[in-house]
C-alpha cells in the first residue's frame, strides 16, 4: 500500500504529538503525588502537640502536660484545674484529671479515696492499694494507684445525686505537700484501659512539678 508524501508527514506529526501528550501526562501524574506527601507531612506535624502549661494556687504551682490532653472548665468550684484525656479504643468515656487544695490528713484523704471503689472480688480495697512515697522540686509527694469499681459522684460529692458504678476503673493520684499553700490534690481516673495508656504522661506530669514562693 502506498502513501502519499503529504499523508506520512500527518502520521510523523500524529505519532510526534501523542508522544508530547503522553510525556506532559506522566510529568504531571508523578508532580500529582508530591503534594499528597507534602500534606501527609504536614498533618503529622499539627498532630504534635505542644506541652500544656498548668498553673494553681495563683500560679505558684505549675505542671507541664505532655500528653495529648485538654484544659476544660472545671466542673466543681473547688476545683483549681481540670483535664481531659481522650479514651482509648473500646471506652466509652475520657478520663480525668482535677487539682485541688484542699484540707484533711494524707492518711484520711487516702481512705476516701478508698472508699470510692468496690472491688469485684468482694475483697478489701486497701489492701490493694499501691502507695509510694517521694520528693519532686523539693515537695513531699504521696502516690496513690487503685484499681477496682469506681462510685463514680456525678455533679460532685454534695450533688445528692445517686453514685454511678463505674467497672475497671483506675485512679492514680497525688498528694503534694506544700509549705506555702498547703496540700494539693492531683487525681487523675478512668476508665482502665485508658488509664494506662495515659500512666507514663501522668508521671512525667508530676516530675514536671515547680514550686515557687
Amino acid at each position: 500500500m502506498r502513501f502519499s508524501a503529504r499523508k506520512i508527514a500527518w502520521m510523523i506529526g500524529f505519532v510526534f504529538v501523542s508522544l508530547l501528550a503522553n510525556h506532559g501526562f506522566c510529568q504531571e501524574s508523578a508532580n500529582e503525588k508530591k503534594p499528597v506527601a507534602s500534606e501527609s507531612k504536614a498533618g503529622q506535624d499539627s498532630a504534635k502537640k505542644k506541652p500544656l502549661t498548668v498553673l494553681v494556687a495563683e500560679d505558684s504551682i505549675k505542671f507541664t502536660a505532655t500528653g495529648n490532653w485538654k484544659s476544660v472548665p472545671p466542673r466543681s468550684r473547688m476545683l483549681d484545674a481540670e483535664l481531659k484525656i481522650p479514651k482509648v479504643e473500646g471506652d466509652e468515656v475520657d478520663g480525668r484529671l482535677t487539682i485541688m487544695g484542699a484540707g484533711g490528713s494524707i492518711e484520711a484523704n487516702i481512705v476516701r479515696w478508698q472508699g470510692q471503689f468496690t472491688q469485684p472480688d468482694g475483697g478489701d480495697t486497701a489492701g490493694k492499694t499501691k502507695q509510694k512515697a517521694m520528693e519532686i522540686d523539693g515537695q513531699k509527694v504521696n502516690f496513690v494507684d487503685i484499681t477496682g469499681t469506681f462510685m463514680d459522684a456525678v455533679g460532685g460529692p454534695f450533688s445528692g445525686k445517686p453514685k454511678v458504678e463505674r467497672k475497671n476503673y483506675r485512679m492514680l493520684a497525688a498528694i503534694i505537700q506544700t509549705e506555702a499553700n498547703g496540700n494539693y490534690f492531683v487525681k487523675f481516673y478512668g476508665p482502665k484501659a485508658t488509664i494506662d495508656k495515659n500512666e507514663k504522661y501522668f508521671k512525667k506530669m508530676l516530675e514536671s512539678l515547680k514550686v515557687s514562693d
